[in-house]
């Protein structure tokens, strides 16, 4: 077990703000400032015995679970959900048992809370309550922790209206129970012929952060208190890593496991096959990003409408972050990232797909218009834009990796286009991983088994060949020499 993650000093001063608050308070600061480590701490230091976390289902193994972990060795980890473990702990709740338990947002608000109060309950990424509403907000009402802790870089969504949601439910006096009486003393409103009166800003602002007795703010790129008069990037290693776990959807878990049992599964009326490891592979790592599908002349393609919990985990991470933040969205698939750059622009943004697809002078251009502010996300495939590309740090500082390539090299050149010279603020690196599939080094062993049987059936394959591919089999390699020496394309069928 590693050891203990020792705060810094500004994270140090919030803990105490809030513990001499009693451990109810608004986190606002910006990703990468270390909200989980501060509300852990402040659990620490008030003795909550109960904590319930609710919390992206993303950020519970390799963020909540992991840092609790960390910094206390004996706390007992306990999942909400649909399961029957999961119902157990429910009970466990009800009854105010010792633990920390961690939930979804998407299955918080499917109960009512009446009658539940942990000793602490902590929303991360809590502005999506911020619309007073929608059922997780109206959920989040009856849950009656306390103390309380909201936590998020966007505390109010996307309108300023959205704090009396927040504030609701962290602290009721504050926000009172009428939301006109609250707009009316805090906000600009005008007519609307249809909604009656909109709110269109606050009448002074900062004076809703004034009116909340904990507040914390920490921003990345500009001065936000005495500890950060240029922002907090000083404060923060060149890079900071984050870990997003996703579960494969229904169908996407079923053509999976399928292909791990027998080297083959039926997509309609077409069957996706895999004989040898570097194929088995590839085929893997197209369902781990989206449900793939067949043309009539055989090729494996993805629809731009395919179920991919990676792109929903994609909009997630957006939805976390300021409006407007430009981001490098990163993946080893040509296929996936059309699909990918087709379903941002549907959405309303302005992407572009960085690929061998695109020529050289529509990257160019893209570049500069990247770099002005016209487009909001690129979406590289790390082969194109892991080498000469320079010019994206101006603009970025945040990347996401829906899949890394097997060649290490090209991952770390991908890195370094927003990691390197020129760069003005901590690089957010965030990795979507899949659940139990390749994405986390796993094979299993059926498949394993399978395999080997297929290479003892091939009569064509020599004493090389065979010990390429049992060593890419079982290890992840930095430069995989059976890719390298036969010069595979991943999206080659």
């Amino acid at each position: 077990m590693d050891n203990p993650l020792k705060p810094y000093p500004y994270q140090q001063r919030d803990i105490d703000k809030l513990v001499f608050n009693g451990g109810t308070g608004v986190v606002a600061t910006q990703v990468g400032g270390g909200k989980t480590l501060v509300a852990i701490e402040v659990a620490k230091h008030i003795e909550a015995r109960s904590v319930l976390v609710i919390a992206p289902k993303g950020t519970h193994r390799r963020a909540w679970q992991k840092t609790i972990l960390r910094q206390i060795p004996n706390a007992q980890i306990k999942y909400l959900n649909s399961t029957n473990k999961g119902n157990d702990n429910l009970l466990e709740l009800e009854r105010d048992e010792d633990g920390w338990y961690l939930i979804t947002p998407e299955f918080f608000r499917t109960m009512t809370w009446v009658g539940i109060k942990p000793d602490l309950a902590i929303f991360d990424e809590i502005h999506r309550a911020s619309n007073r509403d929608s059922k997780t907000a109206k959920m989040l009402l009856t849950l009656k922790a306390k103390q309380r802790i909201g936590m998020s870089g966007t505390i109010a969504g996307n309108r300023i209206e959205g704090f009396w949601s927040v504030l609701r439910w962290i602290y009721p006096d504050v926000a009172g129970r009428s939301f006109w009486r609250w707009v009316n003393t805090y906000c600009l409103t005008k007519p609307d012929y249809f909604a009656g009166q909109v709110v269109i800003g606050e009448k002074k602002s900062g004076e809703i952060a004034k009116s909340i007795p904990c507040y914390i703010r920490h921003l990345k790129r500009e001065k936000c208190c005495e500890f950060h008069p240029d922002g907090m990037d000083a404060d923060l290693p060149s890079l900071v890593s984050i870990e997003r776990t996703v579960q494969l959807s229904p169908e996407q878990a079923r053509i999976y496991r399928k292909m791990e049992k027998d080297l083959l599964v039926w997509l309609g009326e077409h069957p996706l096959t895999a004989e040898i490891p570097v194929a088995t592979r590839i085929r893997l790592r197209q369902i781990t990003l989206g449900t793939p599908s067949i043309s009539n002349d055989d090729v494996v393609y993805f629809a731009d409408d395919c179920k991919s919990t990676k792109i929903d985990e994609l909009f997630n991470i957006i939805g976390d972050h300021p409006d407007g933040d430009a981001m490098l969205v990163l993946t080893h698939s040509q296929k996936f990232a059309k699909v990918v750059t087709n379903r941002l622009n549907k959405a309303g943004f302005v992407a572009f797909e960085w690929s061998g697809a695109v020529s050289q002078k529509q990257r160019d251009d893209a570049l500069e218009r990247f770099i002005a502010g016209e487009i909001q996300f690129i979406v590289g495939v790390i082969a194109a834009i892991g080498e000469g590309t320079d010019g994206l740090q101006e603009r970025c500082s945040t990347m996401v990796w829906l899949s890394k390539d097997d060649n290490r090299l090209l991952n770390e050149q991908a890195m370094g286009r927003l990691d390197r010279q020129g760069q003005k603020n901590a690089v957010i690196s965030y990795e979507v991983i899949a659940e139990d599939t390749y994405d986390e080094g796993q094979l299993s062993k059926l498949l394993i088994d399978q395999i080997q049987m297929n290479q003892s059936l091939r009569l064509d394959a020599d004493d090389d060949t065979f010990a390429y591919q049992a060593q890419e089999t079982y290890e992840r390699l930095g430069i995989n020499h059976f890719l390298e020496a036969y010069d595979y394309d991943d999206d080659r069928d």
